[in-house]
């Protein structure tokens, strides 16, 4: 028998929020999506799928062993692997022993990958701003503040 996915049964009391919540629910998938799709028209005519774009950000904020990597993009480590080569042969990523333990290896960024990833902030900030144009600054700053307290803090 098909299992169901388990309901909470800590329902607010408050319907208003009930509501505000089932609706944001309604559209995090929708735009999941959009986003994604967003990406690639954005990033691979850069020449980068935005897998990849998302494993240089990784690298950038420290996140520097491809284990790691592969944890946090929930990827089986030869996928990682193949993602890592491709930005090596692109002369983005470069890969280190460890000075401690040669068995670990710590990425890094190239001064091209540094560069590059410059290059994809810039597109996908370009990309989006048409799509905020209309929204007030104090909204954007409100949805800033959901977006980091979803995230575990500012980024």
């Amino acid at each position: 028998m098909p299992q169901t996915p388990a309901v909470s049964t800590n329902a607010s009391t408050d319907p208003e929020r009930d509501e505000i919540v089932a609706r944001l629910s309604a559209l995090s998938l929708p735009l999941m999506w959009s986003l994604r799709q967003r990406a690639m028209q954005v990033y691979e005519p850069l020449g980068v799928r935005p897998t990849r774009v998302l494993l240089m950000e990784l690298v950038d904020r420290g996140i520097d062993r491809p284990s790691h990597i592969a944890e946090v993009l929930e990827a089986v480590p030869p996928a990682v692997t193949a993602m890592m080569n491709e930005l090596m042969e692109k002369g983005w990523l470069a890969r280190e022993r460890d000075a401690n333990d040669r068995r670990r290896v710590h990425l890094r960024l190239t001064e091209d990958g540094r560069e590059a990833l410059t290059a994809f902030r810039h597109a996908w900030d370009q990309a989006g701003r048409a799509d905020i144009e209309g929204v007030a600054t104090a909204d954007l700053r409100t949805v800033l503040q959901v977006f980091e307290a979803l995230l575990g803090g500012p980024r």
